[in-house]
């Protein structure tokens, strides 16, 4: 956090090591960034390393372990602490931990612990000003790829569908959609436990660390990420950067503004695996045009997410 000059604000901040997304999205913002799995862990230490750093600005990318106990000591040392949160009411009415968490923070914001509360998901943050919250808009910024080398897979179609095997990710409709792509090879990170689809061609690659993933993820032919509930999503715009198209779902505003890349890149049928199909190898026909829109498209909303950025930080 020593890289920013003294005339701005000193910010850190902070996320969790193995949220794959959100990790990704935090560095994105280009501010410096703690990751730890446990805050409590750091307790006090970290707190007076950031007062004895003239930290004036903590914010929380998700809401890890310990956040709580670690607002609280924060803003006691005279540390400003915002939270940027990346779930969705969906979630809230599926995951008793994701409601309990978005109360919780709601809370300490009304108490003035937290400074601020942002959600990267269009559209609720006027939802939760509607009812009563100080909630802002804090799109993520787009991803900031590193080099890497594609991977030589071999002959033939290969799709990647590198969703988690968890119930918003869609990964068995998507996995049935691939397999009625032609003969395609299928990578995946992790198999579901789903006997009916042992018969497609399907290679797993496990968790693999960021660099690798990207590598691969951007030597496939065509990535899906047909989910049903999503914030801001940064895998398909890594496929992008990449110059992989991806085929998502119309549940968050990425290549929302530009009708015909939304139209090309986007289903609203993602329980159904025919329709993916069919929508994945009409972009494959048109991924010329998709990939070099797409990237059009997250110049500028990578602009518009830095201003809210700065704004919800400047404050």
């Amino acid at each position: 956090w020593s890289q920013f000059p003294e005339s701005r604000r000193r910010i850190v901040q902070l996320c969790h090591p193995d949220w794959r997304g959100v990790r990704t999205v935090a560095y994105a913002f280009r501010a410096p960034v703690v990751e730890c799995d446990d805050l409590d862990s750091w307790g006090e230490s970290l707190v007076e390393a950031m007062g004895a750093a003239s930290i004036d600005l903590a914010v929380i990318q998700g809401w890890p372990p310990g956040a709580r106990s670690f607002a609280v000591r924060a803003s006691r040392r005279g540390i400003a602490v915002k939270c940027v949160l990346h779930s969705s009411p969906a979630q809230h009415g599926a995951e008793a931990g994701e409601a309990a968490a978005v109360d919780e923070i709601l809370a300490l914001a009304t108490r003035g612990v937290l400074q601020g509360v942002g959600m990267a998901k269009s559209g609720v943050s006027a939802a939760f000003q509607a009812a009563g919250f100080a909630v802002d808009h804090v799109p993520n910024r787009v991803p900031v790829l590193p080099e890497f080398e594609k991977k030589d897979l071999g002959d033939g179609l290969h799709i990647g569908v590198f969703a988690e095997p968890f119930w918003r990710k869609n990964l068995p409709t998507q996995l049935l959609a691939a397999g009625l792509m032609g003969g395609s090879t299928i990578h995946v990170m992790r198999k579901p436990g789903n006997e009916y689809l042992s018969g497609l061609n399907m290679v797993e690659h496990g968790e693999l660390p960021w660099g690798d993933f990207l590598a691969l993820q951007g030597s496939v032919d065509v990535n899906l990420y047909v989910t049903l509930s999503e914030c801001h999503p940064s895998t398909p715009q890594e496929s992008y950067l990449a110059g992989v198209p991806c085929l998502i779902s119309r549940v968050s505003s990425v290549f929302e503004s530009d009708p015909v890349l939304w139209n090309m890149t986007s289903t609203d049928r993602p329980d159904n695996p025919e329709a993916i199909a069919g929508a994945a190898m009409s972009l494959l026909e048109n991924r010329d045009l998709a990939v070099r829109r797409a990237r059009e498209w997250m110049a500028e909303a990578d602009a518009a997410a830095a201003t809210l950025w700065e704004t919800f930080t400047g404050r």
